[in-house]
């Protein structure tokens, strides 16, 4: 498998990396910065290895910017844009990314050309898996017999970008975070990250299983989609969350509506569920931060109104936690 990715408007290559080697060298790091132009920033990180290959990438373009993404071979890809309005343009028309939302495709040999408009930040995340690679991963799993997905990588049946995807749940989100910083201990990282690749796949299973499952009751079908597109755009904003007026509008439903069936399909008010993930947020960050850092990185403007909703959520200041 080769991957490699070019900005045509600088002539500039973010990455390019052969992982077709006979030799497995472990997992190795890699940072991607480019400064250098005024009106164009991106950074960020790979990581690879023989047949794997992850991706964050941030990017700040103040004209318009074109990324011809090339991959050979079959492989598998896991990809999240997190922040952005990027496109997917063929000779025929050009396709939406689709922000807050996982996409999971498996292909060969393909050339991309992805648009991402002026003064539009953009956050991607991505995994890349050979064919061989992902069948090695998940041979001894007991689920794959049951996932369609997996059946159709077997059987060579090919699954173009957008035939599979899903707004991103907070699971979702934390694994894939976990995988793309990836800081754990150099000794045991290849063996944390193939736990965490593993349970990426088992999680992407479990949404699978829910969508076949149908409307939720009481839920249209094109208002489910709506809804769980509001779920996923406040689970990659809840530190600046917008408010109920300004989410209704990017899922184009009356503020109402969205209130009702929000509640009714993940039993708690939009006001709770940002609490509840800025209360997950801060329990991984005690001991890493001052309290007073904490409340900054969640958007909260009076650090005794942070402590006061850690308490009420763990029975306990974050002061005392450090102890817990």
């Amino acid at each position: 498998m080769y991957i490699e990715s070019k900005l045509i408007e600088v002539n500039e290559t973010l990455f390019s990396r052969d992982l077709s080697g006979n030799k497995d060298l472990g997992i190795i790091k890699d940072e991607i910065n480019i400064q250098s132009y005024s009106w164009l920033q991106a950074k960020g990180k790979i990581q690879f290895s023989k047949g794997l290959f992850i991706v964050e990438t941030f990017i700040e373009n103040k004209k318009n910017l074109t990324d011809i993404f090339s991959i050979s071979g079959e492989y598998i890809q896991i990809s999240y844009l997190g922040k952005g309005d990027s496109q997917l343009v063929s000779s025929k028309e050009k396709t939406p990314l689709g922000m807050g939302r996982i996409n999971c495709c498996y292909n060969c040999d393909t050339v991309n050309t992805i648009e991402m408009p002026a003064n539009k930040p953009t956050h991607y995340q991505a995994v890349y898996l050979s064919k061989e690679y992902y069948l090695e991963l998940l041979k001894n799993e007991v689920w794959v017999g049951d996932n369609s997905f997996y059946n159709h990588i077997i059987k060579g049946n090919f699954q173009k970008w957008g035939a599979c995807n899903f707004p991103i749940d907070y699971s979702l989100y934390h694994i894939l975070n976990e995988i793309t910083k990836n800081d754990w201990n150099t000794d045991f990282k290849k063996y944390y990250l193939e736990l965490r690749l593993k349970e990426l796949f088992l999680s992407l299973h479990f949404c699978q299983e829910e969508l076949c499952n149908g409307v939720v009751k009481g839920i249209s079908e094109e208002n489910l989609e709506k809804i769980r597109t509001a779920h996923a755009y406040l689970i990659e904003n809840f530190k600046n969350p917008p408010t109920i007026k300004v989410l209704a509008r990017k899922v184009l439903l009356n503020e109402l509506q969205l209130k009702k069936d929000f509640k009714m399909m993940y039993g708690k008010t939009i006001r709770s569920f940002i609490i509840d993930l800025r209360m997950k947020k801060a329990k991984s960050l005690l001991g890493k931060h001052t309290v007073s850092e904490m409340a900054g990185i969640l958007g909260y403007k009076s650090v005794p109104h942070f402590i006061n909703t850690f308490k009420k959520c763990y029975g306990y200041t974050p002061k005392q936690g450090l102890n817990q």
